[in-house]
């Protein structure tokens, strides 16, 4: 099952986003950017979503 990482924190932390980071050994902040960065979680794993470069265009 996929979920975001906020849906994840609410449902397995109740919210709370300081218990979580400390449960991931990280700050708070670094949960926050995380969660900015659209991160989500599979079968209770991290998933970090992979940034595409914009491409060159051809002239």
């Amino acid at each position: 099952m996929q979920m975001t990482l906020m849906e994840y924190i609410t449902l397995h932390f109740n919210g709370d986003l300081h218990r979580y980071a400390q449960a991931e050994g990280v700050s708070s902040d670094q949960i926050r950017r995380w969660i900015d960065n659209e991160c989500y979680v599979i079968k209770g794993r991290l998933v970090m979503p992979v940034k595409h470069l914009p491409a060159e265009e051809i002239q």
